[in-house]
C-alpha cells in the first residue's frame, strides 16, 4: 500500500528519467504526469508523483 505522494516538477525528459531510476531502485513508486501550466495555454508542466511503497521488489540482485 502505497503512502503520500509528493509531486516533483522536473522540465528536462533525461533529468525526469535519471532522478525516476534512483528512486526506483531505493524502493519508492513513480509515475509521470503532466499538466497544462495555465487553463487556456498550451504550455506543458511534468511532474513525477513519487511515493513510498511498505512492498517493493527486491533490486539488490
Amino acid at each position: 500500500m502505497a503512502k503520500s505522494e509528493t509531486e516533483l516538477r522536473i522540465y528536462n525528459q533525461e533529468d525526469r528519467l535519471n532522478v525516476a531510476q534512483i528512486l526506483i531502485k531505493n524502493g519508492y513508486a513513480v509515475r509521470q504526469t503532466k499538466r497544462k501550466r495555465t487553463e487556456t495555454g498550451k504550455t506543458l508542466d511534468y511532474y513525477l508523483v513519487v511515493s513510498e511503497c511498505d512492498e517493493t521488489a527486491d533490486t539488490s540482485r
